[in-house]
């Protein structure tokens, strides 16, 4: 969806429903985890340790609800001004984008697909990426058309190991090595159990000396 800056500017944000889906994801899975370590926590003496690290996330998870809000793409007549969730600012003069690549790809194994765009220079280097899964389809086929490029469509939707298999150079690299990524969610896991159970426990023991002989 675009909204008019002027006669010559076009800001577009990611979907509506995107923010709301994520507060109450967020609160799916972070109230009851610290809910349940507060009722431990507090017969054992530990609960300000846990108020703390509720304190601590809710004020990652404000930062990131702010970075997604700022999330924008900004069409005008030379060219696109891009705000990711990780970088501010990104500007793309119209000149570079040497044509737009457009591809359904299968959500999971459902028979639902998401659509994705590619912008690319004459090398073929990715420029602007938007996937379905953040971008409605409206605003991606806005972006598509906004510049005189080509606009190349696969025939067919395709599957994640397709797209992996015949774009892998326009992917991000969790996507092209999905086992680098299941590990990385693996060990951040493992992470926050460590924590939890640090802040479950009671004091740290005093180790008391040896007994002498």
């Amino acid at each position: 969806m675009g909204v008019p800056i002027d006669r010559s500017t076009m800001l577009i944000r990611p979907r509506v429903q995107l923010i709301r889906q994520t507060r109450l994801a967020a609160a799916a899975l972070i109230l009851p985890v610290f809910a349940a370590m507060l009722w431990f926590s507090l017969p054992r003496g530990t609960w300000l340790r846990v108020a703390i690290a509720f304190a601590f996330v809710l004020a990652l998870y404000l930062a990131g609800s702010a970075l997604l809000r700022g999330v924008s793409i900004r069409l005008g007549p030379d060219g696109l001004v891009e705000r990711g969730f990780f970088r501010r600012q990104s500007r793309i003069p119209a000149k570079r984008i040497a044509a737009a690549v457009v591809i359904d790809v299968y959500r999971g194994v459902t028979a639902e697909t998401d659509r994705q765009l590619f912008l690319v220079d004459t090398t073929g280097e990715l420029l602007v990426r938007m996937r379905g899964e953040f971008w409605t389809n409206e605003a991606i086929e806005t972006v598509a058309a906004a510049f005189e490029v080509p606009v190349r469509r696969a025939p067919d939707p395709i599957t994640a190991t397709q797209l992996r298999h015949d774009h892998a150079d326009l992917l991000f690299w969790f996507e092209r090595w999905p086992w680098a990524g299941r590990l990385t969610i693996a060990g951040v896991i493992a992470l926050l159990a460590l924590i939890l159970i640090a802040l479950m426990s009671p004091e740290a023991l005093v180790l008391t000396p040896a007994a002498e002989r």
